[in-house]
């Protein structure tokens, strides 16, 4: 690791548990600060709410992309996600060419993806390979996480466990210094995740489903998953907060500020990861997460309502029918 980077977490790790945005100068953005939570078990400190990969690989371009990019990271988001098979490769790209100049001062996570269908299976060899297309695209030498993606079977479980399996992948990518901390992401099978977690690999962490909508099985996640996370010490990284690209605070049944405190609210969440392919989306983010996040009280009574009023019937990843990365075109704070 470069000494800008041991200096930049250091730096990090030292900070209570805000960062002023001293490179932002709108009005709004002087108003607000970017609270920051610890990584898992790790001394990095992350930014609470993170950009995806797949929504700023939809922006209106590479430059659109780049400015959502540098201005997020002017007001404190230092968490990045991505995966390899995003837009076939192309969110990767455009990650890497967004985030030039910008390196040291982030922790980038990207995912493998060997055992999904119809890619072919790869184990080792075809997780190492992956993971030299996606450090190619990212313009970097490493990953500060490596994650697999979407676990959803016991048989996958078994095959990342076994002789020639992608955990081989992930030790000899620590070895060789390409990647700093590993985990596994799913959002469909919370005793999948039990499984995957109780067999034993140290995982550093979980991308997994924290939903005030409860899309897909957040819920489940939430109650199943997350206790065990904390026993594990395993970082809780949140995902389809909006419940997928309906956008559902477009249609005034949630607010951009209700899906971050809700995700926040849950202190085991590290990083709430949202997508955002336009740069005035920036600003309403970071003012979220600046705000304090819901008690359990306030956050039961909020799901209730939600219920009552019928919210949750526009969360895109509730219909079984869906294919996770299939709408591409209107991601927006998905």
């Amino acid at each position: 690791m470069s000494q800008s980077r041991r200096s930049f977490l250091k730096s990090v790790a030292g900070l209570s548990s805000a960062v002023p945005f001293l490179n932002s100068t709108s009005k709004a953005a002087s108003d607000v600060s970017m609270p920051m939570r610890k990584f898992g078990r790790h001394d990095e400190m992350l930014s609470v709410v993170g950009l995806g990969g797949l929504t700023l690989g939809g922006a209106s371009s590479t430059d659109e992309a780049r400015r959502i990019a540098h201005h997020a990271i002017d007001m404190g988001v230092n968490f990045f996600e991505n995966a390899w098979d995003y837009r076939k490769g192309k969110a990767e790209e455009w990650m890497g060419y967004a985030l030039e100049g910008k390196r040291d001062d982030i922790f980038l996570m990207t995912k493998v993806c060997t055992h999904k269908k119809p890619l072919p299976e790869g184990g080792k060899e075809g997780a190492m390979k992956m993971l030299e297309d996606s450090l190619r695209r990212l313009k970097t030498d490493h990953l500060d996480l490596w994650m697999l993606h979407m676990i959803q079977t016991e048989e996958e479980v078994e095959k990342a466990y076994g002789p020639g399996g992608v955990i081989e992948a992930f030790e000899l990518a620590k070895k060789q210094g390409k990647a700093r901390y590993i985990g596994f992401t799913g959002h469909t099978d919370p005793s999948v995740h039990v499984s995957i977690i109780e067999k034993g690999y140290p995982w550093d962490a979980t991308l997994m489903p924290v939903s005030a909508l409860g899309a897909l099985s957040s819920r489940a996640f939430e109650k199943e998953v997350m206790p065990l996370c904390v026993e594990k010490n395993i970082a809780v990284l949140g995902m389809k907060g909006f419940g997928g690209s309906k956008r559902s605070h477009l249609h005034g049944k949630i607010t951009v500020e209700e899906v971050v405190r809700y995700a926040l609210s849950y202190p085991q969440v590290t990083t709430h990861c949202v997508g955002i392919d336009k740069y005035e989306y920036v600003e309403p983010l970071i003012a979220a997460a600046s705000k304090t996040p819901m008690a359990v009280d306030e956050r039961n009574e909020f799901v209730a309502q939600l219920k009552a009023n019928g919210g949750e019937a526009y969360a895109l990843h509730l219909d079984p029918n869906h294919i996770d990365g299939a709408c591409c075109g209107d991601q927006a704070l998905a």
